[in-house]
């Protein structure tokens, strides 16, 4: 990390982010990252055993994490009390794609409502500014909100 003449960090170094995926038994997935382990599945209905969230599941739990992160952040910085902190997120996919059929609709979530849930001595204006800010530090909301290169590649 690179420091500026008040000593303050001009820039922080890029974090690696790493994991691997393979396929499980049925229709298990199992992602592995810094050692650690995470299970995906699907429900019985579409033919998995319903053995730990589906992938669109865990994007939306990797966001309300990240969201949930820098909230923390921020109120320790600005030096606030956030009580009964909250992330619940929402959303629709249209799995048709998914499974080969045709259709107008994307593949991906149509959208993803968020809900941060705290209390707090914050007033409404406050509350815009620390969402303003939670926006522009959060790193998946700026990932999933905006444009992101996206290169598959076959080994």
């Amino acid at each position: 990390m690179k420091a500026d003449e008040n000593g303050s960090p001009e820039k922080m170094e890029l974090i690696q982010i790493s994991t691997t995926l393979v396929a499980g038994a049925n229709r298990r997935i199992i992602a592995t990252t810094r050692g650690h382990e995470i299970l995906m599945d699907i429900p019985k209905e579409r033919g998995g055993d319903d053995a730990g969230p589906t992938p669109p599941e865990c994007l939306a739990i990797a966001l309300g994490g990240c969201i949930l992160n820098i909230c923390r952040f921020l109120a320790m910085e600005k030096q606030i009390e956030l009580k009964d902190l909250r992330v619940s997120i929402a959303g629709d996919a249209d799995p048709s794609r998914a499974f080969g059929l045709v259709t107008d609709t994307r593949a991906g979530f149509s959208h993803l409502s968020v809900q941060v849930e705290f209390s707090s001595e914050l007033s409404e204006s406050e509350k815009e500014e620390f969402r303003q800010e939670l926006l522009a530090r959060c790193p998946l909301c700026d990932t999933i909100g905006n444009p992101t290169p996206l290169q598959i590649r076959f080994a």
